[in-house]
């Protein structure tokens, strides 16, 4: 079950992980983004990981931290940020969950601009922040979305077991552990 008072909470957090885990532009690693995270990322378990993980990630020039970045997720098949493509490559399965996404964005009045797919990370942290779910009963669909993060995330991590202490590695933790916070199990009654 989701969390909806939690997933609040971390709405800005949600966003600035999403930009942090998308392609860096010259101000994605500037010391003023650095100064706006310490002054607004909210106060989770997570925070002083991240900022570390920031100042790794913040090293050397753009163009350096662009490249490193299309290294990684670009140019390498191990590891990519479309989320569902682990579990099903490019099956029909895939473009089922990728419409349903879609459908969901749409649903909680987000649209994606751009040409990005649905299940591409930074986009599944911005609808989760921006989405309009207050009193929508439909509000627990939102579990695809969250499933289809968990899957993907996991899936990476395995992959890039050898190389998990890239900073960008680092960042995919960071996610998932906050995205923990706004999961509760359900208990079943006996």
């Amino acid at each position: 079950m989701i969390n909806f008072d939690q997933l609040n909470v971390l709405n800005d957090a949600l966003v600035d992980l999403s930009r942090l885990v998308d392609y860096p532009d010259d101000d994605t690693f500037s010391p003023a983004a650095r100064a706006d995270l310490v002054a607004t990322y909210p106060e989770t378990a997570q925070k002083a990981k991240l900022l570390k993980v920031f100042d790794q990630l913040a090293q050397g020039t753009p163009l350096q931290q662009q490249e490193h970045y299309a290294n990684l997720f670009e140019m390498n098949k191990r590891y990519t940020l479309y989320m569902s493509y682990y579990k099903m490559t490019d099956s029909r399965e895939r473009g089922t969950v990728l419409a349903k996404l879609k459908m969901l964005y749409e649903m909680f009045g987000v649209t994606i601009a751009g040409s990005e797919l649905a299940d591409f990370l930074p986009i599944l942290l911005e609808f989760l922040a921006y989405g309009s779910f207050d009193g929508d009963p439909r509000k627990q669909d939102l579990k695809l979305a969250f499933q289809v993060i968990e899957d993907g995330t996991y899936t990476l991590l395995q992959n890039a077991a050898a190389e998990i202490d890239d900073p960008y590695f680092q960042l995919i933790q960071v996610v998932r552990a906050e995205l923990r916070t706004c999961v509760e199990m359900e208990v079943q009654a006996s």
